[in-house]
């Protein structure tokens, strides 16, 4: 009986253990899905804004709208 006690005591902690690996794995796996996530939604955010700004230099480029062409303005009457 001590015996049987033993071998289903140490089947327990054998699967406990195992419970913990695959738990510790899927937590770091999750962490750094999320993780990597999170930083390529801000990349495309950057980028979005980039490709923007990209695109109003081209479209406000020599025109009266560009606000570069009024700082030099400005600083050549001066």
């Amino acid at each position: 009986m001590a015996l049987e006690y033993k071998e289903q005591e140490g089947e327990g902690r054998i699967r406990r253990s195992c419970d913990v690996g695959v738990g510790k794995f899927i937590l770091v796996t999750l962490g750094c899905r999320f993780h990597c996530r999170y930083n390529y939604a801000k990349l495309r955010i950057q980028e979005r804004i980039a490709r923007e700004g990209i695109k109003n230099k081209i479209l406000y480029e020599s025109t009266h709208l560009d606000p570069e062409r009024k700082q030099t303005s400005d600083n050549s009457s001066n």
